[in-house]
């Protein structure tokens, strides 16, 4: 009579580890999807403006006579930036913004444009 217990307790415990699936390391992550919390839109299939592109993204592209947008600013006209003032020294220049600084320019011909490192403004080389 001892033995039953112990094999209705081998029993039971067998047959709570053969409910559980056996581990397998290369099965994908279950995954929660949860219920969206209101509806989705409805979609016309038909609307080639709503329409999504290969990522999934609705309305991304550009309307079809628009122009792209320029990817920098362009540069005012060449006689926009005020010209440096001469020095007695030929690679120094006075700057035509405040507060005013020598700057050297050697290395850089008569007509370029520099920057003045003290306001980051633009001005052209004498």
């Amino acid at each position: 009579m001892s033995q039953l217990p112990i094999a209705t307790l081998v029993l039971a415990t067998l047959s709570l580890f053969s409910c559980v699936p056996p581990y397998d390391p290369y099965a994908p992550p279950p995954r929660f999807r949860p219920n969206p919390p209101y509806a989705p839109d409805q979609v016309n299939p038909y609307d080639r403006a709503n329409s999504p592109d290969p990522y999934g993204n609705f309305n991304s592209r550009p309307a079809p006579n628009s122009a792209p947008p320029p990817l920098r600013p362009t540069p005012p006209a060449a006689g926009s930036y005020p010209t440096a003032t001469r020095t007695t020294n030929p690679n120094q220049v006075l700057s035509p913004y405040a507060p005013y600084n020598v700057i050297d320019i050697e290395g850089f011909q008569s007509g370029k444009l520099a920057r003045d490192p003290s306001n980051q403004k633009i001005f052209r080389i004498p």
